[in-house]
């Protein structure tokens, strides 16, 4: 009888795995995790390329800092961070230059109407705060 259980009941999963919590096991991806809070920050280089050292360690930095502010962080951990940053938007705004024509026009509609539809929202809660502000005054002159 127990040589039967033993051969049915099998264990499936990692001892000490969270509920909820996924390992992804791609290839290329690094995840680093700052916090135990089940939040934590994937690199991945694309393609099947790993991600670099650095870019691992400046979105490390980059938790850090968001997690316990940036006075958390050294001058060269600072640095580090803003200049990262800053070559990858140099890099990205190099990139959009060199698109197509075509795709250049995609994006750009793409921005005016994200940009239109945010601003058509705001548009109609001004709207509806003027109207409750204006039935308001209505009340209190009425009464």
């Amino acid at each position: 009888m127990s040589s039967v259980v033993d051969d049915i009941l099998e264990h499936h999963g990692v001892k000490g795995m969270k509920w909820g919590v996924r390992r992804k096991a791609t290839v290329g991806a690094q995840e680093v995790i700052v916090s135990d809070r089940r939040k934590s920050i994937k690199t991945t280089g694309g393609a099947g390329h790993p991600a670099h050292p650095d870019a691992v360690r400046v979105r490390t930095i980059g938790q850090i800092g968001s997690k316990s502010g940036m006075k958390a962080l050294s001058d060269k951990d600072l640095q580090e961070y803003t200049r990262r940053l800053n070559l990858e938007q140099q890099a990205k705004r190099l990139r959009y230059n060199d698109a197509s024509p075509p795709k250049k026009f995609v994006l750009n509609v793409l921005g005016q109407s994200g940009k239109t539809a945010v601003q058509s929202a705001a548009n109609d809660v001004a709207t509806q705060q003027v109207k409750k502000h204006l039935a308001k005054t209505a009340l209190l002159a009425a009464a």
